[in-house]
């Protein structure tokens, strides 16, 4: 069985994450007001991720007991894994399971990847590593879709 874990703001990440794989999801929702400018968004949080900050988020139960494989989802921020992810992956450790881990970004992913494992205790198995490319988020991000006029 799966669990996979994931932060998704512009909702891009999950939507990848649930085209590919099927299992238990749990979603990191940050304690933190963002900005709904996109472009402001991009610095604030990107801001966190390059001074290597932990933000919280609301925190929820998981059992790994349960789980055999551990699907890990988060897209870059300033060439590294979100800081919401950071915080889940120090608080929680899981061991001796199957582990994928899938970036989105919308450029180079930088050394997001090398981050993520970097993170991730040794006894897992990384068996698969996916680094989507998928362009520009700022004209179908949710939170910023600017409303028709009549």
């Amino acid at each position: 069985m799966k669990a996979i874990i994931y932060y998704s703001l512009s909702g891009r990440t999950k939507r990848e994450l649930k085209n590919r794989f099927e299992g238990d999801y749990f979603q990191l929702k940050g304690k933190l007001k963002i900005p709904r400018n996109y472009w402001l968004q991009m610095i604030y949080l990107g801001m966190f991720s390059i001074l290597n900050k932990s933000l919280d988020y609301d925190d929820f139960e998981i059992d790994f007991e349960k789980y055999d494989e551990v699907i890990l989802g988060s897209p870059v921020w300033a060439f590294t894994i979100n800081t919401f992810t950071k915080k889940f992956l120090r608080r929680n450790q899981f061991k001796n399971k199957k582990v994928t881990l899938l970036l989105t970004h919308e450029g180079g992913p930088g050394n997001a990847m090398k981050h993520f494992k970097r993170r991730i205790d040794k006894s897992n198995e990384i068996v698969n590593t996916l680094s989507l490319q998928l362009g520009s988020a700022y004209k179908e991000a949710t939170l910023y879709k600017k409303k028709k006029t009549k």
